[in-house]
């Protein structure tokens, strides 16, 4: 959407129907439950962030004052997330001298009429605690949260806000068998607006993305149904069963070893890094912290990992790009190696990992999709083959590389197996 110089609330609503026609109803609609869902790209957030400042705005002027709640399942992930974006979009528009904007406590204030929208993450329990008067709830990425999650929260949005009243959902649909296509699409739920968009309605989408998107038709059918045209997938072809995500506690890990990988990306893919601890006695791969962004420099990432803490442990980092080890070794994260890789050495690392519990800490949302959707690929006749897809692999490649020296290990002791679902 092209900037707009002033406030003008009627050219803001004529720019949206001209530019977001797909979006038109979604502003339109006052039901208590809206799901606004579907694929990669489709530009679902940005609008859903126009519609909370449009109504900040709009209900402002007949005296009606807001206290949006903006929902991520971890604090964390907010910041670079949804808060960015709202931010981003009062600048285009324009009145940035109208609000307040703390970042340290996540709250965007209206100063003309003392509106606010506020950021929390599900595990920021004693801010929600204190959050009172909601008027509306954005749940974004919810396919992240439970459903104890959800009905918390629909409890939260009730008394007279002298408005309708509107929790908003925004998605991209993946398992089948998640409970919000059971609770808003299978059943007889009243009051709930659904509306399903794909990269195909965003005029915005940039050409590359477009081009990388539309690829998949031919070269991952399946990655393609579900994640650009959005459609809800299932566990067939899965690769990993073993998976659960759920808070992992220090002393789980603590007296574990401690085993890490570094995956390059850049503008397309992202850099995924994963600091992991390995429990032989038990079979549990615990995938404790890490990151997971695109647009990352040498230095940012050397940066990063020493935020973190974790440069004093060995990293093992993908060995086609050995200027890039090197650069981030000389930046100060002295044990970080190339992956030997070899023949097969995909497969022997899904092997070894098949015979753990993987347990993923509840901040890596992007980890946790990845072991969603990776799956084994197909042929043209749709027969599984011996090879996985590649695709959703960035964090799952990392977490190879950190056991690739304990699945050549037990590879030379003669252990190594097909691996599971082949």
């Amino acid at each position: 959407m092209s900037k707009i110089p002033s406030l003008d609330l009627g050219e803001i609503r004529e720019h949206i129907r001209e530019y977001s026609p797909a979006f038109v109803p979604m502003f339109i609609d006052k039901q208590r439950y809206h799901v606004i869902w579907g694929g990669a790209g489709s530009g679902k957030s940005h609008r859903v962030a126009r519609k909370i400042l449009l109504r900040l705005l709009e209900d402002g002027q007949e005296g009606i004052i807001h206290n949006f709640l903006v929902i991520r399942k971890v604090d964390r992930t907010i910041k670079r997330s949804v808060f960015a974006l709202i931010k981003n979009i009062i600048s285009k528009w324009g009145i940035a001298k109208d609000f307040s904007i703390n970042l340290t406590d996540k709250t965007i204030i209206h100063k003309p009429t003392g509106a606010q929208i506020m950021f929390s993450g599900l595990d920021d329990v004693e801010k929600l605690k204190s959050i009172e008067g909601v008027t509306g709830v954005w749940i974004e990425e919810a396919t992240e949260l439970q459903q104890e999650d959800f009905e918390q929260l629909d409890l939260r949005l009730r008394g007279d806000t002298g408005t309708y009243k509107q929790i908003i959902l925004t998605l991209n649909p993946i398992s089948a068998e998640h409970w919000i296509k059971k609770v808003f699409f299978d059943s007889d739920l009243p009051n709930v607006f659904t509306l399903k968009t794909t990269y195909l309605d965003n005029q915005f989408i940039d050409a590359e993305y477009k081009a990388v998107l539309d690829a998949k038709k031919i070269t991952n059918p399946r990655y393609y149904k579900i994640y650009a045209l959005g459609e809800w997938g299932t566990a067939e072809g899965l690769v990993f069963n073993n998976v659960t995500c759920r808070l992992i506690r220090e002393a789980e890990i603590k007296p574990l070893e401690c085993i890490q990988g570094l995956d390059f990306g850049y503008s397309v893919d992202p850099t995924a890094f994963t600091h992991n601890y390995i429990d032989h006695v038990n079979k549990k791969f615990y995938i404790y912290d890490g990151f997971y962004e695109k647009g990352l420099s040498n230095s940012q990432i050397a940066k990063k990992l020493i935020d973190l803490r974790v440069h004093k442990h060995i990293i093992t980092a993908d060995s086609a790009e050995p200027k890039s080890i090197a650069s981030i070794k000389a930046k100060g994260v002295p044990r970080i190696r190339g992956a030997r890789k070899g023949k097969d050495s995909i497969n022997a690392g899904i092997d070894f990992l098949s015979d753990y519990e993987i347990i993923i800490n509840a901040h890596l949302v992007e980890v946790e999709k990845e072991f969603l959707n990776y799956s084994w690929a197909v042929d043209k006749n749709g027969k599984q083959l011996n090879k996985p897809i590649d695709d959703y692999n960035h964090a799952i490649d990392s977490i190879r590389y950190s056991a690739e020296h304990l699945a050549i290990r037990r590879g030379k002791r003669g252990s190594v197996k097909k691996p599971s679902g082949v």
